[in-house]
């Protein structure tokens, strides 16, 4: 956040500072966020070593992205910048029309000959008697024919399908809540569910249990398939031994608790708080017919910890009443204060909450829903009071839903009449399309006045449900949140002027590229998008703010040159030519020690300086920024100009502390280049001294070499004449110790004495 995305304080459009009542910045987050963030990216490992590149350290890899082991990811809710949740915005899991792998926008990734899934975690492997029950697609099956891609009679299978349309279940299809890896011919495709969210807070919990009740148990919403049915005999004393349904589809399906009812009652047997479950398909959480009580721990600042009771042996971790996994919320009001733990504490809720030995109180909750707008609402408010997502409205049944029309707004009416199961559709300040919910959950503490709303979470807190897929999901969201904050556009102008322009550019600069960045435009340049990169560079160097002829006089213009930039331009300008059949390799430029700088060698997060460094003297008198400052103390600056007169001089060699490496400084002659690397091998074209300094300016500075300077750098030409190599060698060597070599200033000399 701090150095890429939105900074540390809030902006206005022109890149100015945002200030407070007093007069001071406002920050754009505190380590709460910052702790609040961080959760999103845990869990993330690296890559399995390749096999296919030679690598000293078989053990890393530093070629692939990170991936994510889910079960280590963080599964509780992460509040945002803008007093939301990561998560605000996307549907509900719970809202997801009925087989929703068979609508419009559905997504399959191919897996090959495995059935392994990549997007979540289908554990163990069931004790059958027979062969494993695998998802296989009837030979009537639409959604195998659009896997299956058919050309002349043989399967061409793609990487990724996406369904364009709604398409009919076919027969075992029909049975399914949720897809999960699929058969199609000898090959395995996966589901990739749409990004959905889970409220954390939920009624009417059931129990659900590994496949034994010695193992962990925990809380489950039964609207969710999130486990597999457990069937009982009525009266079958106290053995309490389960089955499958012996219908059931696929070893890993998941069915909600009613389905799992029906499945059940459909075998003559009935969901039962049952001991074991055997038989074929036992892998996984099965529902149980025990009911479950959720409560919260509110801590001294208000955050809350998630408690699941049920009748068990044992409770995951996660969720144990000793939990310490406390995360915000957003209290109504006052939340229960144990007086114990501060002055003015209303006795946990006036004894609606209990205390807790170690500090913060016991409550029990539940969760109201009502919806939010009764009539048509305005676009702005639907963006500020609406924070549960929706599905595409036109992905379900054609009779779901009614359209009604107001102004910049869209209802899809549920049954005719406003309600919570309404959806709006907006358009907003950054030209998304928004899909929302009219309805908010709130969690009331039982028997109080205490509440906050009900919070989003990606991840399901059931190890099991553990997901890729969602903690990705999650990932992508962060990421959404962050490019979409206020503070993207400017920030981003600025940092991207600072490197391409000048060190200090102007606010109206600034709000100019901004507002590119923005619109996705720059006069006919750019694609119309949110953050279009094209778009904003050609701002940047298309501007008046970077191409006036009035910016020549602005002393506050122009920026400091970095120090690899500069050696490279010399490298590279110079034409830089390989010496008896040498390879110049990294190696033979240990930048990084000479001038402390170099190619994907950060020495820290921080890059090699911090955009906002105010360098001391006039320019900090001035109160003016020059990153590359930080970068020019006299050990770095020395270094630069003696490897840069070396290679001018002797090649690409450790003569005279030059840039090359070893220890041979036999032949440090100049123009003498037997033991160099490269050399560089310019030759200008013109003859007259005038002629060959222009280029020589044009070449290094852009032409900007200022009158006098250029003056004393003919002289010098023309004092080694006629020995014109000796002369081109002492031209360049004067040229980049120059002002306008160093900077991208345009220098006026106003012939006074320099100030100590």
């Amino acid at each position: 956040m701090q150095l890429f995305t939105i900074g540390v304080f809030l902006l206005n459009d022109d890149g100015t500072k945002m200030l407070n009542e007093n007069g001071e910045p406002i920050p754009t987050f505190s380590n709460d966020e910052v702790m609040s963030f961080a959760r999103v990216f845990t869990g993330f490992v690296q890559s399995q070593p390749r096999g296919n590149f030679e690598e000293n350290d078989s053990s890393w890899n530093a070629i692939d992205e990170l991936i994510v082991d889910p079960i280590y990811h963080d599964k509780f809710p992460k509040h945002d910048l803008t007093g939301g949740y990561i998560g605000d915005g996307y549907p509900l899991c719970v809202d997801l029309p009925s087989r929703t792998f068979l609508r419009k926008g559905a997504t399959y990734r191919l897996l090959g000959d495995s059935p392994r899934p990549h997007a979540f975690i289908d554990e163990g492997t069931p004790m059958n008697d027979g062969p494993a029950r695998v998802f296989e697609l009837g030979e009537n099956s639409r959604l195998r024919e659009i896997l299956c891609n058919s050309v002349n009679g043989s399967c061409q299978f793609q990487m990724t399908v996406t369904l364009d349309s709604n398409i009919e279940c076919d027969t075992k299809e029909c049975q399914v809540d949720e897809a999960r890896v699929l058969k199609v011919h000898d090959v395995y495709y996966e589901y990739i569910r749409p990004p959905c969210v889970e409220q954390v807070f939920f009624n009417d919990s059931k129990k659900v249990t590994y496949k034994n009740s010695f193992r962990h148990s925990s809380c489950a919403n039964p609207l969710l398939p999130h486990a597999a049915e457990a069937c009982c005999t009525e009266g079958n004393g106290g053995t309490l031994t389960a089955t499958r349904y012996t219908e059931y589809v696929f070893d890993h399906e998941r069915v909600n608790f009613s389905a799992a009812n029906v499945r059940c009652s459909r075998d003559g047997l009935s969901q039962c708080d049952f001991n074991f479950v055997q038989g074929d398909g036992v892998v996984g959480l099965h529902w149980t017919n025990s009911a479950c009580q959720i409560a919260i721990k509110v801590n001294p600042e208000g955050k809350v910890a998630i408690v699941y009771e049920a009748m068990a042996n044992i409770i995951h971790p996660n969720v144990h009443k000793d939990n310490m996994n406390y995360f915000k919320v957003y209290w109504n009001g006052d939340f229960p204060r144990n007086s114990l733990d501060e002055n003015g504490g209303n006795s946990c809720g006036n004894g609606e909450c209990s205390p807790l030995e170690d500090g913060g109180c016991f409550c029990y909750i539940e969760v109201d829903e009502e919806a939010v707008f009764s009539k048509m609402p305005r676009t702005d408010e639907v963006l500020s009071k609406l924070y549960i997502g929706a599905y595409d409205p036109l992905t379900y049944n054609d009779d779901m839903f009614s359209k009604e029309f107001g102004e910049g707004v869209i209802a899809y009416l549920a049954g005719g009449a406003y309600s919570s199961s309404t959806v709006f559709e907006v358009e907003d300040s950054f030209g998304r399309v928004r899909l929302m919910k009219n309805s908010i959950e709130t969690v009331r503490v039982k028997n109080s006045e205490y509440s906050f709303r009900n919070a989003p979470s990606f991840m399901s807190l059931l190890n099991e449900e553990s997901a890729e897929r969602d903690a990705l999901n999650e990932v992508n969201a962060l990421v959404d949140h962050l490019l979409y904050h206020q503070n993207t556009a400017p920030f981003i102008a600025s940092r991207l002027i600072q490197r391409f322009a000048t060190s200090n550019p102007d606010p109206i600069y600034v709000s100019s590229v901004a507002k590119s960045f923005r619109t996705g435009k720059y006069g006919s340049l750019g694609s119309g998008k949110y953050g279009d990169l094209a778009a904003t560079v050609s701002a940047i160097l298309l501007d008046p703010g970077s191409q006036s002829a009035v910016l020549d006089a602005d002393p506050y213009h122009g920026s400091i040159r970095e120090p690899l930039t500069k050696a490279l331009h010399v490298l590279r300008s110079m034409e830089i030519k390989l010496e008896n059949g040498k390879k110049v390799l990294e190696n033979h430029f240990p930048f990084t020690e000479r001038i402390f700088q170099m190619a994907h060698s950060f020495p820290s997060v921080f890059s090699f300086f911090l955009p906002e460094n105010i360098p001391s003297g006039r320019p900090g008198e001035a109160e003016l920024t020059s990153p590359e400052a930080m970068l020019t103390d006299m050990p770095k600056i020395i270094n630069m100009l003696n490897g840069l007169f070396s290679a001018i001089k002797y090649g690409v060699s450790r003569c005279n502390n030059g840039f090359g490496r070893g220890d041979n400084e036999s032949n440090c002659q100049e123009g003498n280049f037997t033991d160099a690397v490269a050399r560089l091998s310019f030759d200008s074209q013109f003859s007259d001294a005038n002629d060959v300094v222009t280029e020589l300016s044009t070449l290094l500075t852009g032409g900007r070499l200022g009158v006098q300077n250029k003056q004393i750098v003919i002289e010098a030409y023309i004092s080694k004449l006629p020995d014109k190599e000796a002369g081109m060698r002492i031209a360049q060597q004067l040229i980049i110790s120059s002002p306008e070599f160093q900077s991208s200033n345009t220098v006026v000399k106003n012939g006074q004495p320099r100030l100590p």
